[in-house]
């Protein structure tokens, strides 16, 4: 009778437990978006890169918009790569030669768009309107009688719209367009948005400057539309002989620059497991088993009124038995720390870019690098002139177009970025003076290498002189060993045997 008594209960100190009964453990889900962790959206998630062409560079202008290093290198070429454009004067009159110069400051704004496209989608197709003005309208310097032809709202189209397809011809493809539903609206209720806005005056210029375009979506029956685009003169980046799209210059680096960004979600789930870090609370032991679980509701009671939005204070009060014991458990969150992880996957970025990281933040990453930034910038060189080659290609065209449609213009200037200056200053310095004491470059050239104007500095220094007769400051000394006559005629005086000049 005492062994089943025995068997029945277990006196241990004050309370009595039934032997084979557990006390059941308690979860505590906290549901303050603070606690729980982070959340991200749009975030690639698997290292596939789209095949189709429209999605893939939907994934090039995403990592622009979010990778550093992309975004950086995109930035830094199209600032390095679209200098200052001018024109080479050629064979035009000065009249024909104002016309074109003209233009340099909508075309300079219009090619850094350009540029960014180019890198981004390798696709930009441009177009532009055409209107008649004044030439004074145009610029001061030319007959204001005279009227002139000139391209006006140059823009060009977004490749995710456009459809390429192959010819049998080789290197002769065709161009389409799909016409959103928002357009087939505004033009089928002629001038009026689907929200209700009316815009007659876009409807007019619309029905202006492209009637076939507005006729082809009046006589629309359906809700999808394709055009064909016809003289047209797209700027393309590389192209495979099989593809009918070119290929983006981002795409060589778009696996590294997924898993780069699945390297840092592993970080960010590291992080978000540590700040929802798990709270262990333990009431009793083996030797003190808490039989009451309204000793557990009360400490859950404590803990909860505590961890609210709110208050949440840095210092706990709670009352416990002897019994309480609390602990965190926290992961492992040694590979969020270890950075070398991403030095491999960044290398890789930067070499499919073929930009330097001398270039991206101005220093290297050892100060022992054999080379300096003059031999690091031999590969971007190469890509950006590239680009500046079939930018200025472009323009010709552009140039022959308003040559053909202005009667007194017969002729066309030579477009040119000036010099892209990635070396260092004091060398640019060195081999413009020594190119320039050779005689072999102008005084213009001689100024665009080091940033300065040529124009700007003339109409300085005849502004100096005048400010400085007019309050009788005596002019610059001459250096030491100088004739006075150099300056004047631009050479040194010649003598013979007996010292005359």
């Amino acid at each position: 009778m005492a062994k089943e008594d025995e068997k029945k209960t277990n006196k241990i100190g004050t309370g009595e437990l039934e032997q084979g009964k557990l006390v059941k453990a308690a979860v505590n889900v906290l549901t303050d978006p603070r606690q729980t962790g982070l959340v991200f959206t749009e975030e690639v998630d698997r290292m596939e890169i789209p095949k189709d062409y429209h999605k893939l560079i939907k994934t090039c202008r995403f990592f622009y918009k979010r990778d550093p290093i992309g975004g950086t290198v995109m930035n830094k070429m199209v600032d390095c790569a679209i200098t200052p454009l001018s024109n080479r004067k050629s064979e035009c009159t000065d009249e024909e030669y104002e016309v074109y110069n003209a233009l340099t400051e909508m075309l300079q704004e219009f090619f850094r768009n350009v540029c960014l496209e180019y890198l981004l989608s390798g696709l930009v197709i441009p177009h532009y309107e055409w209107v008649r003005m004044r030439g004074s309208d145009l610029s001061q310097k030319l007959n204001s009688r005279r009227r002139v032809t000139v391209p006006d709202n140059i823009w060009f189209r977004d490749p995710a719209t456009v459809t390429v397809k192959n010819s049998v011809i080789p290197n002769k493809k065709y161009y389409y367009v799909d016409v959103d539903a928002r357009t087939i609206s505004f033009v089928k209720n002629k001038g009026k948005y689907p929200d209700g806005t009316v815009d007659k005056e876009t409807y007019e210029e619309l029905l202006k400057n492209y009637p076939a375009f507005v006729k082809a979506i009046q006589d629309l029956r359906g809700t999808k539309m394709q055009i064909k685009l016809e003289d047209i003169r797209p700027i393309l980046a590389k192209t495979l002989p099989e593809e009918s799209y070119p290929v983006p210059y981002m795409s060589n680096a778009l696996e590294s620059l997924v898993h780069k960004r699945n390297l840092r979600k592993m970080d960010y789930a590291i992080a978000s497991r540590v700040v929802s870090a798990i709270q262990m609370i333990k009431l009793g032991s083996d030797d003190f088993p808490c039989t009451d679980e309204t000793d557990f509701d009360a400490i859950k009671q404590q803990m909860n009124y505590r961890s609210q939005t709110g208050y949440q204070d840095r210092v706990y009060q709670l009352f416990a038995n002897h019994t309480l014991e609390i602990e965190w458990v926290f992961p492992d969150t040694q590979a969020m720390i270890n950075t070398e992880k991403y030095r491999a996957v960044e290398d890789d970025i930067i070499a499919a870019f073929g930009f330097p990281r001398t270039l991206i933040t101005g220093e290297t990453l050892r100060s022992n690098v054999q080379g300096g930034s003059d031999f690091a910038a031999f590969s971007p060189i190469a890509t950006m002139e590239t680009i500046r080659d079939r930018l200025l290609e472009w323009t010709k065209g552009l140039y022959k177009e308003i040559r053909d449609r202005n009667e007194y213009i017969k002729n066309y200037p030579m477009p040119q970025f000036t010099p892209m200056r990635l070396y260092r200053l004091l060398d640019l310095n060195i081999i413009g003076q020594s190119l320039y004491m050779e005689g072999n470059i102008s005084r213009t050239t001689r100024q665009e290498l080091v940033g300065l104007d040529f124009e700007t500095e003339i109409e300085r220094k005849v502004q100096e002189e005048k400010e400085m007769k007019e309050k009788g400051v005596e002019p610059a000394p001459q250096l030491p060993f100088s004739s006075p006559q150099i300056g004047k005629t631009g050479r040194q005086p010649q003598q013979d045997d007996n010292g005359n000049e």
